[in-house]
């Protein structure tokens, strides 16, 4: 695929690894940031186009045909099927339809628009590369990003190595993730003499977080960096104190009544322990209904915590991995539309290497 651009233009590049549905958020944070590269360029006089070349020789540990989505009740669904290894969709598509099945029924008010275009970029007889291609020229059509399919060209890339020639345009940006920057610090590419290196800029690390799960933080008084160990957090701070305190009380007060009505009794001469046993045991009996109340009560309240809890969990760190790497990057379109990729856009910054925490409603 050529695309035309103005002389003197300069192309800022990201690799997008071709995966189910579009694969991990990461990459949709790796595009955007391409396109916020390129902004930065327009701002110093320079024209560059954001060019996301969809690759399938992905590095180690990526996965092709799994992905994990959350549901509006921050549930977490892992969808997954079996790949061939000529990259194709599997089958003849049947497997991709059931999963768009479970889809409609994890998003039942979700973009309609956003998941009529995944059904037709995804449910083909085409390969995972070339879905992945339409998939995301419909989600930057918006933002002049140029779409390339790596097969349309045969140089041997490592992760960051992308070979000048190969593209209209010089490269003067590269957009990678860390690992694809350890390997470029490894073997890095060989450059001709008279083309200037390409810099390569960090994407960002981010974390998209919604007010259900921003009012569940407040709500305990935990930040995200806390939330794997939250339910044990929330069990230590009141289980464990507020029965101990009332056994206390208990026994404090069969101490002291015992005290009270022996030496009542003995001063009146009355010395029936069956009378001033039951006249105690009432008391004790009340002290001790509250006490079951109140582990009952703090019961209730730590499993709605950790029910609660464990959903931001499975929101924030899916699978107990970084979101960006683990929940799929079409949750954002599907779920809040393209509105919602137009704010992640704005609000994503590219200046900083410090994790981010985007809400998005």
């Amino acid at each position: 695929m050529k695309y035309e651009a103005n002389s003197g233009s300069v192309a800022v590049v990201t690799n997008f690894y071709a995966g189910l549905f579009g694969g991990p958020l990461s990459q949709l944070l790796k595009c955007l940031t391409a396109v916020k590269v390129c902004a930065e360029f327009k701002i110093n006089g320079t024209t560059a186009v954001p060019v996301c070349l969809v690759r399938h020789d992905a590095p180690p540990g990526f996965s092709h045909w799994e992905i994990n989505l959350i549901d509006r009740h921050s549930k977490l669904h892992c969808l997954k099927t079996a790949g061939r290894e000529d990259a194709g969709i599997p089958g003849d598509g049947s497997d991709i339809k059931k999963l768009f099945e479970e889809i409609e029924k994890i998003f039942p008010d979700g973009d309609r628009e956003t998941l009529t275009t995944l059904k037709e970029a995804f449910i083909s007889d085409t390969n995972i590369t070339s879905s992945c291609a339409s998939w995301l020229k419909y989600l930057f059509k918006d933002y002049g990003v140029t779409i390339v399919e790596y097969d349309d060209y045969l140089d041997d890339l490592n992760p960051c190595g992308i070979i000048h020639k190969s593209l209209p345009l010089p490269v003067s940006a590269i957009v990678a993730d860390a690992a694809e920057i350890e390997e470029y610090d490894k073997t890095p590419p060989t450059y001709a003499v008279d083309i200037p290196q390409p810099i390569v800029r960090p994407c960002p690390n981010a974390t998209i977080i919604n007010a259900r799960s921003m009012k569940t933080l407040k709500r305990y008084g935990l930040y995200p960096r806390e939330i794997s160990g939250a339910p044990r957090i929330f069990h230590e701070d009141t289980a464990k104190n507020v029965p101990e305190r009332l056994q206390k009380m208990r026994d404090e007060a069969a101490a002291v009544l015992d005290e009270l009505e022996t030496g009542a009794f003995a001063v009146r001469g009355d010395r029936s322990d069956r009378i001033r046993e039951a006249r105690a045991a009432r008391i004790i009996y009340q002290l001790e209904k509250i006490q079951r109340h109140c582990s009952n009560a703090i019961t209730g309240k730590e499993k709605t915590a950790e029910s609660r809890i464990c959903k931001v969990r499975d929101f924030l760190t899916p699978l107990g991995r970084r979101q960006q790497d683990a929940l799929g990057g079409a949750q954002i379109p599907l779920f809040y539309g393209m509105a919602g990729l137009r704010e992640l856009y704005e609000r994503l910054d590219i200046t900083t290497q410090n994790h981010q925490l985007i809400e998005l409603d």
